[in-house]
């Protein structure tokens, strides 16, 4: 079955979610908690425009798919191909919202490798949301990677993590603004 714009407002509407497209409920304040396990299914399927994936993707930034989502949306991310950079950002954005102690290890090999480009960024982020000793020594490795070393810096100002507070008064003096930015507020946060 290939997914469509119609497939996936007749699925929801076997929930009692009417939609005129993806993006109402990704713009809605509204929450919709028996979606979830609809979107979750539907993204498991081929689509016929990315758009309309990466519109699923985006309707699951919501509380509700908390400890739900994540294993369904890291599994999305390992199979799709590189090419669909922005696509795979938009996982690594929903993983932000949806992100628990239990991910931990299934995101950490995503933010290793540096062939992952750009699309790490907010699961680099994501792990500021845990409680994680592993999470913040690879935190730590990755200021040096200007790719990813803003959300790295805010991650750990988030964990309020001391180990990397050397570390990060040195980028203070970086060449790149926002790195230096970054590590000014996280500073802020580490005091």
């Amino acid at each position: 079955m290939v997914v469509d714009e119609n497939k996936i407002k007749s699925e929801l509407e076997k929930v009692g979610i009417s939609i005129n497209d993806i993006y109402d409920l990704v713009n809605t304040n509204e929450p919709y908690p028996l979606a979830v396990p609809v979107l979750l299914d539907l993204l498991k399927e081929e689509f016929e425009d990315i758009r309309d994936k990466q519109g699923v993707v985006r309707a699951l930034a919501v509380k509700e798919a908390i400890g739900k989502a994540s294993p369904v949306l890291i599994a999305e991310y390992n199979r799709v191909s590189k090419e669909f950079s922005s696509y795979r950002w938009a996982i690594g954005n929903t993983i932000y919202t949806t992100i628990t102690d239990d991910d931990v290890e299934s995101i950490l090999p995503i933010i290793k490798d540096k062939g992952n480009g750009i699309s790490r960024q907010m699961f680099v982020a994501a792990l500021g949301k845990v409680k994680s000793e592993k999470a913040e020594d690879v935190l730590i490795k990755l200021l040096v990677d200007d790719e990813v070393a803003p959300h790295a810096i805010k991650a750990l100002g988030m964990m309020k993590s001391i180990k990397a507070k050397e570390k990060i008064i040195t980028l203070t003096n970086h060449s790149k603004l926002l790195i230096k930015k970054e590590a000014l507020k996280a500073l802020k946060k580490l005091s």
